[in-house]
C-alpha cells in the first residue's frame, strides 16, 4: 500500500478512504472503464439517434481506448482479473444486453431471441476474446484489432437488426388470416383453423 499511495501520489488516507487492500485496484479499474463509457454515451450528442451498429461500435471503442490508457496493466492483469468471475464481467454482459434489448434498435420480434441470457453471455465471450485479441495485438495502432471490429460490429448488427424474421412473421400471418394460398382447404389445417 505504501508504494501504491507513492507512485500515485496520495496520502495513505485517502487511499483507505476508497479501498481496503491494494487487491481492489486491478477490478476497480476495469470497472470503471465501463463508468467512462456511460458517462461518454451520455455526453455524446445526438447518441440517443445512433443505430444499433453505431452504438455497438462506440461500446467496443470506447472500452478499448480506456484500457488503452493502461495497456500495459491491462496486459499483466485482465486474464487474472477481469476476464473471468468479475464485477467487470457482469458489467460488460449488462451494457451488452441493454443493446440487444433496446426498443428502436432492435426489432421486437428479433428481441425475442436477443433477449435471452445465452445470447448475451456468446457476445460477451466475444467482447473478452476481442480484448485479449487486442491486448496481443501488435500492429501500428492495432490496426488488426480496429479491423476485427468493423467486421464483428457489422456481422453483430447484420444478426441482430435483421428484418426477415418480422417480415416474414407478418407475411405468415397474413396468410393465415386470409388464407391466401388456400391453406384452409387442407383438412388439418382447416380444422385448425375453424375450431372444430
Amino acid at each position: 500500500m505504501p508504494a501504491v499511495c507513492a507512485d500515485a501520489e496520495v496520502e495513505r488516507a485517502v487511499f483507505e478512504a476508497h479501498f481496503e487492500t491494494v487487491d481492489e485496484l486491478p477490478p476497480a479499474f476495469y470497472d470503471l472503464t465501463l463508468e467512462q463509457y456511460r458517462m461518454l454515451t451520455a455526453a455524446t450528442t445526438g447518441y440517443e439517434d445512433f443505430s444499433f451498429e453505431e452504438r455497438l461500435a462506440s461500446f467496443y471503442y470506447i472500452l478499448l481506448d480506456a484500457l488503452g490508457e493502461h495497456r500495459a496493466f491491462v496486459q499483466a492483469t485482465f486474464d487474472d482479473r477481469a476476464r473471468y468471475q468479475s464485477s467487470f464481467r457482469t458489467g460488460v454482459r449488462s451494457a451488452l444486453r441493454g443493446l440487444l434489448t433496446e426498443d428502436g434498435l432492435v426489432p421486437g420480434t428479433n428481441q425475442l431471441v436477443t433477449g435471452l441470457w445465452p445470447v448475451h453471455e456468446v457476445l460477451t465471450e466475444v467482447t473478452f476474446a476481442l480484448i485479449r485479441h487486442w491486448i496481443r495485438d501488435e500492429t501500428e495502432d492495432q490496426e488488426a484489432t480496429t479491423a476485427l471490429v468493423d467486421k464483428l460490429v457489422a456481422f453483430v448488427a447484420e444478426l441482430v437488426t435483421f428484418r426477415g424474421v418480422s417480415s416474414g412473421l407478418n407475411l405468415a400471418w397474413h396468410i393465415v388470416q386470409h388464407d391466401s394460398l388456400g391453406i384452409g382447404r387442407l383438412p388439418i389445417v382447416g380444422r385448425l383453423f375453424s375450431g372444430t
